[in-house]
């Protein structure tokens, strides 16, 4: 029989005598110790009763009270849509040229959409400044022309005035001078008829008493008889004199009737000239606004984008007719795309304009873009193809708008949305409150190295967290599992030690 070699036996002698040493202490370091730490396990109040006779402050875990949502994460389905859609139409009929963008396109505001030929709107801005210019020389001649004889029709008024009044001083002078001459000629006949009188009657006197010849009372009767004629004469140059008079009168009259009519024309021509004047202003207004209409027309030959958006629909192509009254677009823009979740009524309410949400598109794998909630509002879809029913189905599709941002969107694109609850509360851990009745509690709060008491209302209580109502301030520090711990001890705020304990305090 072989015997085993003495360096064997005493390896397996040491192994023997070493080996229960290390499972001792490999159960001392894998589950005495992680006990110690441990709140919750019998060996922890043995720990703290340690601490406590040796004087040294109990070490504990302190967790800060903290604001947090209570409620349950909400994700939805959805799509992309357009928030806005512009249709696009031509505001004139002509035959399309060129067409600037596809679909799918994203555009500016100001971009090329759709060029029509050009060629029959520039004949017509050629033909209307082809009119404007000849209405505006029509008025310009005729400006030119009314001026000219509307000084010459002044000019004949003013000279028929002039000769009115050199007439009317004429006759004035010639009526004052033909008073006076009658008046002296016929005084003079007139005395000269009495001294003959007075002689023949003297003579005939004298002849009768026959101291005088009986021809010279023949004498004095032919004397007597001459200056009769004469004062006849000088009467009948009254009359004559008055005729020229009223000669005098008529040329007056001639150069009034001449004035008027001057006056007359003046008159007729200036309300005639203004009526002309008027209407070949208003022509050339007329060709003015015609050539405004021509090119703003012309202009319209190219259609821009009056806002950015994608072209999500293209209904026209190069060489295709294009009516002004059609009452399909030819291209539709959508604008201000967002994503809109389809939204369970039941949770409703749990959704609130403002609310920050992260959205997951299949088009993205991988990819989560931030965005917040616009608008939430029931969207109705109408079933109206059941003529003979009274009344009209309505399905009622409760739905969130989410603005995504950093990303232009085309409408359709499938995915689903995650909301943040906006609305946080004071939380803290449950196995740091000691429940009493009536919904308040008790912490322990770590002040100054001391554990003080602090009664608390308690709220809700979700995924190891309870809500407080009353009692503490957000940054406070509650002690974690403070059953082995008497109110006023010293304390030690220990850091935590393993990554549980981490995560843990940050939740």
């Amino acid at each position: 029989m072989m015997r085993p070699p003495m360096w064997f036996s005493r390896a397996a002698l040491i192994t023997g005598a070493i080996a229960p040493l290390g499972i001792m202490g490999l159960l001392t370091v894998r589950v005495l110790l992680p006990n110690l730490q441990n709140p919750e396990s019998r060996f922890y109040s043995s720990f703290v009763n340690y601490q406590r006779l040796a004087g040294r402050p109990i070490a504990v875990e302190a967790i800060p009270v903290v604001q947090a949502s209570m409620e349950a994460g909400l994700a939805a389905p959805g799509e992309s849509v357009a928030l806005q859609q512009v249709a696009v139409r031509s505001l004139i009929s002509g035959p399309v040229e060129k067409v600037y963008v596809t679909e799918g396109a994203f555009v500016r505001r100001g971009e090329p959409l759709v060029a029509l030929q050009r060629a029959p709107f520039e004949d017509k801005v050629n033909e209307a400044r082809n009119h404007l210019a000849i209405a505006t020389a029509k008025l310009e001649s005729l400006e030119i022309s009314t001026q000219s004889r509307l000084q010459e029709l002044e000019a004949n008024a003013i000279a028929a005035r002039s000769r009115l009044t050199n007439a009317d001083t004429r006759l004035q002078e010639i009526n004052t001078l033909a008073e006076a001459e009658i008046q002296t000629n016929v005084a003079a006949a007139q005395q000269r008829l009495e001294t003959a009188r007075k002689r023949l009657s003297q003579i005939q006197g004298l002849v009768d008493q026959g101291a005088l010849p009986q021809f010279q009372l023949y004498d004095a009767q032919d004397a007597y008889a001459l200056r009769q004629k004469e004062l006849l004469a000088a009467q009948q140059g009254a009359i004559d004199t008055q005729d020229q008079r009223f000669g005098n009168r008529d040329f007056y009259l001639l150069r009034q009737e001449e004035l008027q009519a001057s006056q007359q024309a003046l008159f007729l021509f200036r309300e005639t000239a203004d009526k002309e004047l008027e209407n070949a202003r208003l022509a050339v207004e007329n060709r003015q606004l015609e050539l405004q209409n021509a090119t703003r027309d012309l202009n319209r030959t190219t259609i821009h984008a009056q806002t950015d958006g994608l072209v999500s629909r293209v209904n026209i192509h190069s060489g295709e007719l294009v009516n002004a009254g059609d009452s399909q677009p030819l291209l539709l823009l959508t604008q201000d795309m967002v994503f809109r979740a389809f939204i369970d009524q039941a949770r409703l309410n749990a959704v609130n304009v403002g609310d920050l949400a992260n959205v997951r598109l299949v088009a993205y794998p991988g990819r989560v873009f931030t965005g917040r909630v616009l608008r939430v509002n029931p969207t109705v879809e109408t079933d109206e193809t059941q003529p003979n029913k009274v009344g009209i189905d309505r399905q009622y599709t409760y739905s969130a708008w989410v603005a995504v941002e950093d990303l232009q969107m085309p409408p359709g694109l499938q995915g689903f949305v995650e909301f943040s609850q906006g609305k946080t509360e004071l939380v803290v851990p449950e196995n740091s409150v000691t429940h009493l009745s009536g919904g308040e509690g008790l912490v322990l709060v770590e002040e100054q190295g001391k554990a003080v008491t602090r009664k608390v209302v308690l709220g809700r209580s979700a995924q190891g967290k309870r809500e407080i109502l009353e009692g503490l301030i957000l940054g406070e520090k509650v002690i974690a599992n403070p059953k082995s711990i008497n109110p006023g001890e010293a304390v030690v705020v220990r850091e935590p030690r393993t990554g549980r304990e981490l995560a843990e305090r940050n939740q």
